[in-house]
């Protein structure tokens, strides 16, 4: 009976776990989304109220998708990150604001999977960090060591924050290829491995830049 009781508190454990993985993102996601519309919504009502005289259906989300795209637009340029700079700089004067701010800008760089497809290449496993326990990583660069031997650099990212990680440069024969895509790791990683693929491919070639050469 107390065994049956230990696997019972096992599984609602593993499963309470999950689903927190799960609805803790998109609460999160919701509460700041909440947040931003709110604090554009209010000001912008007063001013369609003066001048229209009237609120139009619709304008509150319409303005909100706008200013977030061009607020995305302005950043990918250098005077937009500059001036991204200067406003994190001065953040930084405000003692509870600057703590604030920085745990929610690094929240939001590390579940930015664009970002991380730009810098990553490959999906790969790697024995880590000890021999019998894969790991999932990201192949970053090749080159060749003095004695000629192909080599490649792994980023291999913590869970759930994948911002922070382990480097690893090995001979590229220790790496295992999958068809796994950016995404689907990021997913793997940021999740705990709940939304893991039923299915993940390994191969010992990496058939993707074999086939460019």
């Amino acid at each position: 009976m107390h065994k049956l009781f230990v696997r019972l508190g096992n599984h609602f454990k593993g499963r309470f776990l999950a689903g927190l993985l799960i609805i803790l993102p998109l609460g999160t996601t919701y509460l700041v989304l909440k947040f931003l519309f709110d604090l554009i919504d209010e000001p912008l009502r007063e001013i369609i109220n003066t001048v229209f005289g009237t609120w139009i259906p619709g304008i509150g989300i319409f303005s909100f998708i706008v200013i977030l795209y061009f607020s995305g637009l302005v950043a990918r340029h250098v005077i937009g990150r500059n001036i991204i700079n200067f406003g994190n700089r001065l953040v930084d004067f405000i003692p509870f604001v600057r703590s604030i701010y920085k745990v929610a800008r690094n929240t939001i760089e590390s579940l930015s999977v664009a970002k991380f497809g730009e810098d990553f290449t490959r999906v790969v496993l790697l024995e880590f960090p000890k021999v019998g326990v894969k790991s999932v990583g990201f192949m970053t660069s090749q080159y060749s060591d003095t004695m000629d031997n192909d080599m490649v650099t792994v980023y291999i990212p913590t869970s759930p924050v994948p911002t922070s990680g382990f480097l690893a440069l090995v001979p590229k024969a220790d790496v295992t290829f999958t068809d796994l895509t950016v995404d689907d790791a990021m997913k793997m990683v940021i999740s705990g491995g709940v939304l893991t693929p039923s299915k993940i491919l390994e191969f010992t070639i990496d058939k993707k830049w074999s086939s460019k050469n």
